[in-house]
């Protein structure tokens, strides 16, 4: 598996940071906007789509959660220390 990655870390975004655009697309359920969002290759990601990555996963030590895009690729997550950012990765097999 192939992961591609800058190693920068996005800052998380709350509904008020999103723009009136991004929040029609987004307010898909009652509770999108108590969700955190970040902006990765020009897409505003809703973390509460990602999955946790579980202790038999080989990604558990370096990503957080994943999100897939395809059958081939996915979207990883990586919290900062203090949990205001995330580092984004692409996964591709």
């Amino acid at each position: 598996m192939k992961i591609i990655t800058n190693h920068h870390y996005r800052e998380l975004l709350y509904w008020h940071d999103l723009t009136e655009d991004e929040q029609k697309e987004l307010n898909m359920y009652d509770d999108a906007k108590e969700s955190s969002f970040f902006r990765y290759r020009n897409w505003t990601y809703d973390l509460s789509d990602f999955l946790r990555t579980n202790s038999n996963d080989h990604l558990k030590d370096k990503w957080d959660g994943y999100k897939t895009d395809s059958y081939f690729s996915a979207t990883l997550v990586k919290y900062s220390d203090c949990g205001d950012a995330v580092k984004v990765g692409l996964a591709l097999s």
